[in-house]
């Protein structure tokens, strides 16, 4: 496949970040070794990079380290799936006994490093504990670096990836019904408001699909697609489960917790 191909394939996403992927297979395919993306990808990429793997000429394999994991570093490989992929899973510890932590907390501290949003997975916050899967290039960085979260003092370490230290993605499942897959449709039943309520948040740029802004209210949604509403959190069209004796559509939804 040529390179604008592939980019163009890509039209919603940085045509710079598309090309620095596509220049990670291309390396794939010259050297014969592992190569993997130094950034964890969303689903929408990598799944369609691991349905085009035949016209790529390469092997895809995904790694977030937790079951359901939504961001994933992604390794090329023109024959078996790697033992190890380049992440670290850092627990972090808050130490105070006075103050509560949310993921927003936890985040905005790493970030606060100067470090990309891309350089993390999927983090985990289980009581005063969070889980926060990290490129190993930037570990030795953050176990030196962060101190405090939300000026309450931590404490860091690294945990081996085996089943007992890994947490679980945590959700909030329910089955709404829905007439049709149109964003205007899934905004207003996800976020229980009337039609004209969630044509003004995707209107008003509140509403994003796999990490892009959409302002199309008749847009199709698809299953597996993350659907982030500003002010009423994220969510995953898991799956149509079936339909109503009226054809309508039975809808898996998942809110992350």
């Amino acid at each position: 496949m040529e390179k604008m191909t592939f980019i163009n394939s890509f039209s919603e996403y940085d045509k710079n970040y598309m090309s620095n992927i596509y220049d990670n297979i291309v390396l794939c395919k010259k050297t014969h070794n592992t190569v993997f993306t130094k950034e964890f990808l969303i689903p929408y990429i990598y799944n369609k990079l691991s349905n085009m793997s035949n016209e790529l000429g390469v092997k895809v394999y995904c790694y977030g380290v937790y079951e359901d994991s939504e961001r994933k570093i992604v390794a090329f490989d023109l024959y078996e799936k790697p033992e190890e992929f380049p992440v670290d899973l850092i627990k972090v510890t808050n130490k105070s006994k006075f103050k509560n932590l949310s993921h927003k907390d936890y985040l905005g501290s790493l970030m606060a490093l100067g470090l990309k949003r891309e350089v993390f997975g999927d983090l985990v916050v289980e009581d005063d504990h969070c889980y926060v899967p990290a490129v190993r290039d930037i570990t030795n960085y953050i176990l030196g670096t962060l101190e405090t979260i939300g000026h309450c003092p931590c404490e860091l370490e690294i945990l081996k990836n085996n089943p007992e230290s890994i947490p679980k993605v945590k959700f909030q499942e329910k089955v709404i019904i829905f007439t049709s897959l149109r964003l205007d449709n899934i905004v207003s039943g996800i976020c229980n408001l009337s039609r004209n309520e969630s044509n003004s948040l995707i209107s008003g740029g509140f509403v994003m699909i796999n990490h892009i802004t959409v302002s199309k209210k008749d847009k199709l949604v698809k299953p597996q697609d993350i659907i982030t509403i500003r002010g009423h959190g994220k969510f995953r069209v898991q799956d149509i489960i079936g339909e109503t004796h009226k054809s309508r559509l039975k809808v898996l939804i998942r809110k992350y917790t």
